[in-house]
Formats: C-alpha cells, sequence, structure tokens
C-alpha cells in the first residue's frame, strides 16, 4: 500500500487536470440526493435542505494494475491531495456556496481511476416568497451549481439521473410535490439547476386561524340579535373587534414582510375587521338614537313588525271577563322609537290591544288598569 502511494503520488499535481490529453475535458457526474427539508423561512425567505452530492470522475492519473500492489482495488484519500472539481452553489445564505470540506472530505478511488466524492451538508439558498395564495401556497425553491474555476471546454458537467426521495424525510410544515433537473449553460460553465415544487401544509394553520376567524365572524352576526337595552351589546362589539386586531398581530409575525405581493388571506381578515368597526359604530350609534329619541312616538307605524303574531284565544281568560265586567280597563301604549328594536314583544303588544279595543271599546281609554301581559325582550 506504501509503495502504491509513493508511486501514484510521487509526480502527482492537483493544479492539473486529471486528463493525458489537456485538449479533452474532464466529464464530471454531480447527483443530489435529498435527505430532508429542514426549514423553509418564509419571513427572511431562507429555503434550507439536508443532502448529499454523488460526485464521480475519471482520474486518469490516479491507475494501477492490482495485482502488483496486493490486489488493492481501491484506496480511500484526502480530496485536498487530488484534483477535484470546485462545485459552487448560487445564492447562498453566507455567500460562500463551496460544496464539501476539504479538511475532513475523504474520495474513494478505484484501480481504474474512477473517482467517487460523496459530500454531505446543509445547503440554505435564497427562495422568493410569494404570499398571494398563503396560507395554501407553493413555492418552487432552486439549488443551482456549477464548476467555478472551470468552462465547458475543460469541464462538462451532468445530472444524469433523476433527483429521487428514497432516502428523504417529510417535513411536518411542508410538502415536496416534485423536484424538477435541468442544465442548462451560462457564463460559459453547465450549471445544474434542481427545482424543489413544495407546497404548504395548511392544516394547522386552517384550525388554528381560518376556523377560529370563521366563528368570530358567526358571532359578529349574532351581535344584530342583543337588545338595546342590553348593557353588553357595546363590550360585546368591542370584544369582537379587538379579537380580530389579535388574529392580525398573529398572522402578521408569520407572514414575510413583503410589499411586493398582498395574501388574499390578510384581505380576508381585513375585511372581517371592517365589518367589526362598521358593527361598533351601528352598536354607538343606535345607542344614541335610542337616548335621544327613544321615548318619542313614532309616527310611522308601517315600520311596527308583524311577522310575529300572537294568538288572541291565549290571553288570560279571567282577565279579559273583569274588562267585560268593567272592573279593569286597557290603557294603549304609544308606539315609539326605542321598539324597533324590539319588535317581538311590540308586535303582540300591538295586536293584543287591537283585540281588546274591538272586543271592549267601551272599556278603553279609561284610568289605568290592566295591561296586556307582554313578552320578554328577546
Amino acid at each position: 500500500m506504501k509503495n502504491l502511494f509513493h508511486d501514484l503520488f510521487n509526480t502527482y499535481d492537483t493544479r492539473i487536470r486529471p486528463v493525458k490529453d489537456q485538449s479533452k475535458p474532464v466529464k464530471v457526474s454531480a447527483e443530489f440526493v435529498p435527505m430532508s427539508l429542514i426549514d423553509f423561512d418564509t419571513k427572511v425567505q431562507i429555503f434550507s435542505v439536508l443532502g448529499y452530492f454523488r460526485v464521480s470522475w475519471k482520474d486518469e492519473l490516479l491507475t494501477w494494475k492490482d495485482e502488483n500492489y496486493a490486489r488493492t482495488n481501491y484506496i480511500k484519500i484526502a480530496t485536498k491531495e487530488i484534483w477535484k472539481p470546485s462545485l459552487t452553489i448560487i445564492k447562498t445564505v453566507n455567500g460562500d456556496g463551496v460544496v464539501g470540506n476539504v479538511a475532513t472530505d475523504i474520495a474513494k478511488v478505484s484501480a481504474k481511476g474512477e473517482v467517487q466524492w460523496v459530500p454531505e451538508g446543509i445547503y440554505s439558498v435564497i427562495c422568493d416568497v410569494n404570499i398571494k395564495y398563503y396560507p395554501f401556497d407553493k413555492r418552487v425553491c432552486k439549488i443551482s451549481f456549477y464548476v467555478s474555476d472551470e468552462t465547458v471546454t475543460s469541464v462538462v458537467l451532468s445530472h444524469h439521473n433523476e433527483v429521487t426521495l428514497d432516502e428523504y424525510t417529510e417535513n411536518t410544515a411542508w410538502k415536496i410535490i416534485k423536484i424538477v433537473r435541468n442544465r442548462c449553460t451560462k457564463y460559459n460553465s453547465n450549471f445544474i439547476d434542481i427545482d424543489f415544487h413544495v407546497l404548504r401544509r395548511a392544516g394547522f394553520t386552517t384550525f388554528t386561524l381560518i376556523m377560529p376567524l370563521l366563528m368570530l365572524a358567526f358571532l359578529n352576526i349574532c351581535l344584530f340579535l342583543l337588545p338595546t337595552g342590553s348593557g353588553e351589546k357595546g363590550s360585546f362589539a368591542i370584544t369582537i373587534f379587538l379579537s380580530y386586531g389579535i388574529f392580525i398581530t398573529i398572522i402578521s409575525n408569520t407572514l414575510p414582510k413583503n410589499s411586493l405581493q398582498v395574501s388574499y388571506f390578510v384581505l380576508f381578515v381585513t375585511l372581517l375587521l371592517l365589518l367589526s368597526v362598521l358593527s361598533v359604530f351601528y352598536t354607538v350609534l343606535q345607542a344614541k338614537l335610542v337616548a335621544v329619541f327613544g321615548n318619542k312616538e313614532c309616527t310611522w307605524k308601517f315600520l311596527a313588525s308583524k311577522s310575529i303574531t300572537k294568538d288572541k284565544t291565549e290571553i288570560d281568560s279571567d282577565k279579559l271577563k273583569e274588562v267585560e265586567n268593567g272592573q279593569a280597563t286597557v290603557t294603549t301604549k304609544p308606539y315609539t322609537w326605542a321598539m324597533l328594536s324590539n319588535y317581538k314583544r311590540v308586535s303582540w303588544i300591538v295586536e293584543t290591544e287591537d283585540f281588546v279595543k274591538e272586543a271592549y271599546p267601551r272599556n278603553v281609554g279609561l284610568s289605568s288598569g290592566w295591561r296586556a301581559p307582554e313578552l320578554e325582550t328577546i
């Protein structure tokens, strides 16, 4: 083994391309194998993936006959002691896209000069984020690499096989739909582009943001069922409004500060917030109008709701007998503006008094006495 290393590296120079005819290019095959999607931070637009490269080429200067060296078929050598392609990934976060670690990487060399190098690492690149369809968005993030110190005439870079997910571990937040491999020539160099088509898993966002927002929207409708005289109506409207404000704060912390696109989801929440503001304004305005005009008689009788009726036979028969015998009297109530927010009660009272007036006209308009029973405010 010692003689083999001595014979191979006695005159070996790492600066010279490993071909006997320097006019021919070195054919390098570099295949990327993804192992896990570490993170896709949409706020800072960083896409990080764990994986390794299968890099292989033929070194014509590192060949030997195994029978002359105790049947030694291959050797392991540090990559810093042999020529290797300087694979570089573009648009990396730290600005240093060099693949591999010169201090620790080991290459395997066969007797025929076939070299295999498998550098592993976490590769983080910049990926543009479009938040328009958040949280149901899809993105395409690209890992593009080339041989930085060579041209197409000296090194031919290729990626023969398609990228597979045989060794991939699923990410909890993002799902890789497919991976597309492309090869192109730019700046007199061969570039390999690996496009990751990723889809956000929207289950968590659906149950923690979308569903509560829809429930709040339903509560916003329930605001109109509360009577004006209830002191909880204003506080209920303000509480819903503040809840929308909290949700907008949560969403703003998860989305990138991007002014190029506006998420439809953010527009939806903003619309709900606007409706909540209008509800608060309506509640305050209604309370003010009731306070100013509530006790004044409404001359617009058509505003009285007739949709809810009460069977006249349900009136207490004993009370009606008292009215008939002159032992009780009936007084009429003026229809005021405040009754507009209490139309169920008003309709029953109006119809009951009309019935009593028709049945016992002689007892109407006398001194205060029996009044028709009233429904509870709804």
